[in-house]
């Protein structure tokens, strides 16, 4: 580990409930909401780790963002850049691009976008991932994929686009296997956003997340209640 990882790490420790394993950098530009574990080897470059969220060993995230209570298993990479499948000659950057990978470039300008475009709203994350996300062991996201909230991806799967929420996908590249609940219960979740409720609201209601009819039973009979107040 970097000494300045170390230390950084150890002063927001406490801070931000966080327990984190050996051998692991997280750069300062890095974003962390708290109340996460971090696994051994991790390297988590100019991202963002939502509340309640873990990342388990040997996983690197690179300028991505990671929403709230999210379960990522070990061995977790990202892939950026892209090169040209059709009309270039060659698949060569040294024919597109002017950055130089090689110190070699045969172009004044760049004619192939090697990167996605960045598209989160509040700051641009090559990589988005949503709340309550979880990736199991092996799984590869591509640069400018969104994942969904609720969303699960089978182990060793490769992500090369955007997922939607509540659904369950696996593959290389990864494609849709089934929805986790029918659409109504679906747009009820997403409307619900349990993920940005307080502490306070998610221990009350935790006892009632093992089947989301009995959560929408609890949550109509408060409203009935407050209602009646």
């Amino acid at each position: 580990m970097k000494k300045w990882s170390f230390l950084y790490l150890l002063s927001i420790k406490k801070e931000k409930n966080l327990k984190f394993g050996k051998g692991i950098t997280i750069t300062k530009s890095t974003k962390i909401e708290g109340t996460n574990t971090i696994g051994d080897n991790c390297r988590i470059y100019s991202s963002h780790i939502g509340f309640g969220s873990y990342i388990s060993e040997n996983s690197t995230f690179i300028d991505s963002y990671i929403g709230k209570f999210c379960s990522i298993g070990p061995n977790v990479n990202c892939i950026f850049g892209n090169h040209p499948t059709s009309k270039f000659i060659s698949t060569h950057p040294s024919f597109f691009s002017t950055r130089k990978q090689v110190n070699l470039t045969f172009v004044s300008k760049d004619l192939f976008h090697e990167f996605s475009k960045q598209k989160h709203p509040e700051k641009k994350y090559s990589i988005n991932i949503g709340n309550d996300v979880w990736l199991g062991a092996n799984v590869t996201l591509l640069d400018g994929i969104t994942i969904g909230d609720g969303a699960i991806i089978a182990a060793n799967s490769l992500v090369n686009k955007d997922i939607a929420p509540y659904s369950i996908v696996g593959g290389i590249p990864a494609k849709i296997i089934k929805m986790r609940f029918e659409n109504e219960d679906v747009d009820y979740l997403l409307n619900l956003k349990w993920w940005n409720k307080s502490i306070e609201w998610i221990t009350k209601h935790a006892a009632y997340f093992d089947d989301i009819s009995k959560l929408k039973t609890k949550l109509r009979s408060e409203k009935i209640e407050k209602t009646n107040l």
